[in-house]
């Protein structure tokens, strides 16, 4: 059976909440055993993906045979339409495989990446986050499996939703030998949007950082050989 708890000791625990309280983000590398990386990766290139994305502030979810069943002139429209509102606002569109926040769902499924969450929410784990986020009120981790791929994008926003008492938010990279030039990237932004960091995709790397700031993930690029593969998700208050 697979292990997915976390992996990095105690002494790495320490060191990197020091960082996350002085920049606010941090980068952990190896966050996974081997084994749970490679058996989640395998999971996500084969997973039942839904195509994600919003229209203002309402979520639209298209399962595999609504994607398949778009004609080329109703694909192309729904591009214009995510273009525009990329344009115009806070807009978003990728794959997704969501979680439940209730341990008997995520029980019931049995996933790789619901045995993943059901790890995170562990009292051990739930310990390792409080000590990351330096908050003590920690009680709760949501996720998704996420799939971006040529051409998908998340713009700038800052997480901070009201009732969801998120501290930070993380993204548990898988995807081996990505280049920057692939896009993809997480970008952090200042008040004015000029970037002021960004952190490339990589495997079995955590990225961790303190909501609310401001973030985006750049657009993939045509040329990227291979998706964008990751799990995302929330650190939050119980």
């Amino acid at each position: 059976m697979t292990d997915f708890h976390p992996a990095p000791s105690p002494g790495q625990i320490a060191e990197a909440a020091h960082a996350f309280a002085r920049n606010g983000r941090i980068r952990i590398p190896d966050f996974l055993q081997h084994g749970a990386a490679e058996a989640l990766h395998a999971f996500l290139q084969a997973a039942p993906w839904w195509r994600t994305f919003n229209q203002g502030e309402r979520t639209w979810d298209l399962g595999p045979e609504s994607i398949e069943v778009l004609t080329p002139e109703q694909a192309s429209q729904l591009e214009q339409a995510i273009h525009e509102g990329a344009r115009k606002g806070f807009q978003y569109v990728y794959e997704t495989v969501r979680v439940s926040e209730q341990s008997s769902e995520r029980s019931e499924r049995g996933f790789p990446v619901d045995r993943l969450l059901e790890a995170m929410n562990t009292a051990p784990a739930l310990e390792m986050w409080r000590e990351l986020t330096g908050d003590p009120d920690v009680g709760l981790v949501d996720g998704q499996a996420t799939r971006y791929l040529p051409g998908h994008f998340l713009t700038r926003h800052d997480d901070d939703v009201e009732g969801k008492n998120r501290v930070a938010a993380y993204v548990l990279n898988l995807s081996p030998e990505w280049a920057p030039e692939w896009g993809g990237l997480l970008q952090f932004h200042d008040a004015a949007g000029e970037v002021t960091g960004a952190m490339v995709p990589g495997f079995n790397v955590l990225n961790l950082f303190r909501v609310p700031q401001s973030h985006s993930v750049s657009i993939v690029a045509p040329f990227a050989p291979a998706p964008r593969y990751s799990i995302t998700g929330w650190i939050r208050r119980g």
